[in-house]
């Protein structure tokens, strides 16, 4: 009885890992956002979303103007976006809807 109710934590123990492991393959690290500071571009040829600008002499990056700036972060193409965020020129996701 005892081993069973073992293996029976150890199965659920596994899957508990199991399914953290999966959700950050899910879910990519960038899709937390900032909305703050400098972030790089993901091609130089587009522009910065609503809410951000192109800092003088650097058109490889965007910066936040000021402190209500939606969160972005860059993706490739043909990526979404995460829950909550919306496409902007087709390589930028942000909390704003364009």
């Amino acid at each position: 009885m005892k081993s069973r109710i073992a293996i029976g934590l150890g199965g659920l123990n596994l899957a508990l890992v199991a399914a953290a492991v999966l959700s950050t393959f899910v879910t990519p690290a960038q899709a937390q956002g900032v909305n703050k500071g400098i972030v790089e571009k993901p091609n130089r040829a587009v522009a910065c979303p609503s809410g951000w600008k192109t800092p003088d002499g650097d058109t490889a990056l965007c910066e936040a103007q000021g402190s209500l700036a939606p969160k972005i972060y860059g993706k490739k193409e043909k990526d979404t976006c995460a829950d909550g965020y919306f496409e902007v020129y087709r390589v930028w996701c942000s909390t704003k809807r364009p």
